[in-house]
Order: C-alpha cells, then structure tokens, then sequence
C-alpha cells in the first residue's frame, strides 16, 4: 500500500509540472519587455501638457509593456530640437508640434537652419488638438486688433512658438500696429498682470471640443473667474495678411462664436488663429511601440476627456487630420491606421478643413 500510494504521489506530481511547463509561455509567446517613453508636450497646465499625462496615465493603466511620463517644454522648437538631436530621445518620445513649425522643420528653416539635416526626418504620429489662439483683455474698449496699437501685450519669450503666434497674429493688423506692441515675455503671469495694470492684453488659448465648439485651458478659466474678459477679433482682411506675411498655416483661422464659452463670452464673433498640434516623432520610434500606443488610446478614448474637455476630440475621424502627406507618417501608425480604415494624410485634412 505504501508503494502504491507513493507511486501515486509521484506520478501526480509529474503531471503537475508537465502541465505547469505545458501552460507556461515559451519565449516567442512573453510578452514585450516594459518600453519607456516620454511625452513631450508644452507649458505646465495648458491642454497639452494636460493630455499628454492623459495619454500617458492610459497608457500605463492598459499597456502591458509600453510606459509613459510626461514633460513639460516650451513649445514646439524646443520638442523638435531637443528631441531630434538626441539619439535616445529619438526612439523614445513622442512630442507636441504644431502645424507650422512641422513645415519650417521639414524644409529647414528658421529656427530649425542650424544642423536642419537633424530635423528633416521628423515623422507624425497623430493628431492632437486644434485650437483658436487669440489675444485677450480685460479692457472693453480694446476690440478689434488694431486696438492695440502702442499697448503692451503679454506673451512668451522669443524663439518661441507661442511668441511667433502673437507676432504673426498681431502682423496682420499692419507693420504701424506690431512695431508700437510693448512687449512683455512673461507667459501665462501676464494674466494677473493685467488684474495688476501692469500689462493690457495677451495672448490666450481655447482648444477645441466638437465643431465650432471650444473651452478654455485651465490659467484662462481661472482668469475669467475673477474679471470679464473680452476677446480681441481679427478682421478677414487681418488674417488674410497673415497669411499673406508668414504663410498659409499662419492664415488658418477659427471662429469663437458669440456667447460659445457661456455666459455671453466672447460678446462677439472672434476671428482667431487656427493651430493645429500633432503627436509627432522621429523614425527611430519602434513601429511596435508607436502602434501600442495608438491601440491603447484608442480603445480607452472615452477616458481622455476626463483629464480635459479638450480630450473629446480625440475620436478616430480625427486622428489622422493633419497637414502631413502620407510619407510623413510613422510606419506604425500607418499600420494601425489601414488595419482600422482609418483616412489620413494632407488630403484629408484638407478635406475636413478647407480654406476660406
């Protein structure tokens, strides 16, 4: 009997591990080892920097193997160049940039000249946001652009894309208007510098969330919390100029309708600037990596607005909408956008924003 029962011990046993080597994984099938990306984005509690710790924090929640963190930056310059001469960043992150400042790197230009053959290789990944950029006070006479002419006007430091858009944006009301701004380079602090009197407008940002509607980013809706605001329009012939001065993208334009921020905010139509932003990387982004990080997002895409009002935007239509032809895309998100049919690419982004 006690043989028996030991001949059964030890068979039992050996059908334990042979089923527990039979279950376990072979190497082909473990999964990927744990990838880690940054996600470079813009200033600390703009829309950007809001959705990309969303992207990130879904990411980490869902990916098995792909990590993300997310960094602050100064805008889309500081992404581009940073990232593009740092062989280890190249692999590892993905970036705000804008629509304008993709063009200026692709073609070198200003300020991408200086060692351009680094940035030319600049890839997208998706889209982000889109935005209307316009100038703000808390002066109820100040209406048009022209308005501002001799006054001061907060915005970021130059070299910035924030800086060029308040410049380029301001251009259009005339070379007599832009050379009288003051300027005061003091980012997102000129809005309690205008509550102080030490400045009269600046520049300000509302991301949209649905077509022709908008919210605001977070320092502008705490701003709106203690004063009126009054939003300054462009004139048609104004962002015609722009165009005109510093390019088509810097013609684009968006409509804050009258009252769309609530409570009779703006008081008027306000023709803006229209940025468009992408997640964009460079080649050396693994293919596996870049279509993870779409899959992910994709299926928790209902979570992004939680992080931002903004994040509603993030839907399928309009991933692939913006000004890059297909050549430009990553492989791996070409991949993920014709396994899924999802359209792509300069023409359809022409396609859901034409010109005026």
């Amino acid at each position: 009997m006690r043989k028996l029962a030991l001949s059964a011990f030890v068979t039992a046993c050996v059908l334990a591990l042979a089923a527990a080597w039979l279950a376990a994984p072979c190497p082909s099938q473990a999964a990927p080892k744990v990838y880690r990306v940054e996600a470079r984005t813009t200033t600390f509690g703009g829309s950007s920097y809001i959705l990309g710790f969303g992207m990130c924090d879904i990411i980490n929640k869902h990916s098995s193997w792909v990590r993300g963190s997310v960094l602050e930056s100064s805008g889309t310059p500081e992404n581009v160049k940073i990232v593009g001469m740092s062989p280890g960043k190249r692999s590892r992150t993905f970036f705000t940039c804008s629509a304008e400042m993709y063009e200026k790197a692709k073609k070198g230009e200003a300020p991408f000249n200086q060692d351009s053959y680094k940035f030319k290789d600049l890839m997208i990944m998706s889209y982000q946001q889109s935005l209307a950029v316009s100038i703000i006070t808390l002066d109820p006479k100040i209406k048009t652009l022209a308005d501002l002419k001799g006054k001061r006007v907060a915005t970021w430091p130059k070299g910035t894309t924030k800086f060029a858009m308040t410049y380029n944006l301001i251009g259009g009301a005339g070379k007599e208007v832009l050379d009288s701004i003051k300027w005061q380079y003091t980012a997102y602090a000129g809005y309690n510098d205008m509550i102080l009197g030490k400045t009269d407008a600046a520049l300000a940002f509302c991301p949209e969330r649905g077509n022709d509607v908008y919210t605001t980013v977070p320092k502008l809706k705490e701003l709106m919390s203690k004063r009126d605001v009054y939003f300054i329009t462009a004139t048609p012939a104004m962002r015609k100029l722009s165009g005109k001065l510093y390019g088509d993208m810097y013609g684009a334009t968006a409509t804050l309708k009258k009252g769309v921020l609530g409570n009779g905010v703006p008081r008027q139509n306000v023709l803006c600037f229209n940025i468009v932003l992408a997640w964009a990387v460079y080649p050396e982004m693994p293919a596996d990596v870049v279509y993870e990080i779409l899959k992910v997002t994709t299926e928790y895409a209902k979570d992004l607005k939680t992080y931002h009002s903004s994040g509603k935007g993030w839907i399928p239509e309009k991933f692939g909408a913006y000004p890059a032809p297909k050549k430009d895309w990553h492989p791996g998100a070409v991949k993920f956008y014709q396994e899924h049919k999802i359209p792509f690419g300069l023409e359809y982004f022409n396609k859901l924003y034409p010109s005026e």
